[in-house]
């Protein structure tokens, strides 16, 4: 899922990129300007945490979309940005009609026809149940859904991004922390119990 397709755009070039995002539910956008969302990838090897973050709208030719960054950090690389233009409000190859990337120390560089030999359709999940999960201190209304090949999805318009709140499968990630504006890297601190005692004179 998305934690393969960072870690692949990483490691391939532009010619090995297709069909990378294929595998992405086609559950609808959440296009909060501003907004972003931090996951955690578990893996055998550790986990590694990415960012997903909401852009202006914008246009390639005839089509509006709205651009979506999704940054990892590499182990002793650096941070690494692709910003997506994302049109008809879902993620997947048919909708992602521009890319850039951009490397630690590097000007963004734009992939041309990134998924242009992805003829697959987009996959489309079975709803299972409406539940609900907190996250960071916030209670979400989360829908599930399973989708062929063993994945799940949570998803809950109240996420920025992708929607996403956990993805079962190959690939596991989970929701770690969201909201808008601010530094979506910067750890919260958790608020005091009690308010601190007046200080002394």
């Amino acid at each position: 899922m998305v934690g393969a397709v960072l870690m692949a755009f990483v490691a391939l070039p532009a010619a090995a990129q297709e069909g990378l995002v294929g595998g992405l539910p086609g559950l609808p956008l959440v296009e909060k300007e501003g907004g972003w969302a931090r996951y955690e990838i578990v893996s055998p090897e550790g986990s590694t945490r990415f960012v997903v973050k909401v852009g202006a709208p914008g246009r390639k030719l005839d089509k509006a979309g709205r651009w979506m960054t999704l940054e990892v950090e590499v182990p002793s690389a650096g941070r690494v940005a692709i910003e997506l233009l994302v049109a008809e409000g879902r993620f997947g190859p048919v909708n992602i009609v521009q890319m850039r990337l951009t490397l630690p120390g590097k000007k963004a560089r734009e992939i041309l026809d990134p998924f242009k030999n992805d003829t697959k359709s987009r996959r489309e999940g079975k709803f299972l149940q409406k539940t609900t999960e907190t996250v960071a201190g916030k209670t979400l209304e989360v829908l599930e859904y399973t989708f062929s090949g063993g994945i799940t999805a949570e998803w809950s318009a109240a996420v920025p991004g992708l929607g996403l709140v956990r993805m079962g499968g190959e690939n596991p990630f989970h929701l770690v922390d969201f909201g808008v504006g601010g530094d979506p890297w910067k750890e919260r601190t958790t608020p005091a119990m009690f308010p601190a005692p007046p200080s002394k004179k």
